[in-house]
C-alpha cells in the first residue's frame, strides 16, 4: 500500500512569497512563536487541513480550509488590506502559482472582522478564509508488495 502525506509548508511558503511580493504584507503562523512584525501584517492559520472529497480517506486529493486575518492599526486599513488580498487571490499571476504547487482555489469566504474586545486594542484585524484543493506532493512507496515468497525448510 502506497502511504500519503502532504507538506503543509507548501501553503506557507506559496502565500507567504505572494503576500510579500505583490503587497509587501509580511506573513506569520497565527499563534506562532517569536516576536510580532510591525502592523500590518497577515497571520495564517490552517482550520481544516483534511477534508476527503469521498468516502476513500486514503484518495491523493483533498480539501483543506486556511484562514488569513489582516492586523493593522486603522481599521479602515485592514478592511482595504484584507480586500486587496481576496483580489490578488483571484489572479492570474496567483493561479499560475496555485498551479505550479498543486493547489486550487475551490471558495473564498466573506470578509469578517476578527477581533477581540479588549480595552488595549493595538490592531483591527479583518480576515476571510479560503477553501482549497490539494494534491498530495509526497509519496512513500514503503517496502511495497510482498510477490514472491522462497521458503526453503533446513
Amino acid at each position: 500500500m502506497m502511504e500519503t502525506n502532504f507538506d503543509y509548508a507548501v501553503l506557507y511558503k506559496t502565500f507567504s512569497r505572494l503576500f510579500k511580493d505583490k503587497l509587501d504584507l509580511t506573513m506569520i503562523e497565527l499563534s506562532g512563536n517569536g516576536k510580532q512584525p510591525e502592523a500590518p501584517f497577515i497571520a495564517f492559520d490552517i482550520i481544516s487541513p483534511r477534508i476527503p472529497n469521498n468516502y476513500l480517506e486514503d484518495d491523493a486529493v483533498f480539501e483543506s480550509v486556511v484562514s488569513f486575518t489582516v492586523y493593522a492599526k486603522k481599521k479602515l486599513q485592514a478592511l482595504n488590506l484584507s480586500n486587496q488580498m481576496r483580489l490578488l487571490l483571484r489572479s492570474t499571476a496567483s493561479n499560475k502559482r496555485f498551479f505550479e504547487n498543486n493547489i486550487t482555489l475551490v471558495e473564498i469566504m466573506a470578509t469578517q472582522p476578527r477581533y477581540v474586545e479588549e480595552t488595549n486594542n493595538y490592531a483591527y484585524m479583518y480576515g476571510f478564509d479560503v477553501r482549497l484543493r490539494l494534491k498530495e506532493t509526497y509519496v512513500d512507496e514503503g517496502i511495497g508488495t510482498i510477490e514472491i515468497i522462497d521458503y526453503k525448510e533446513k
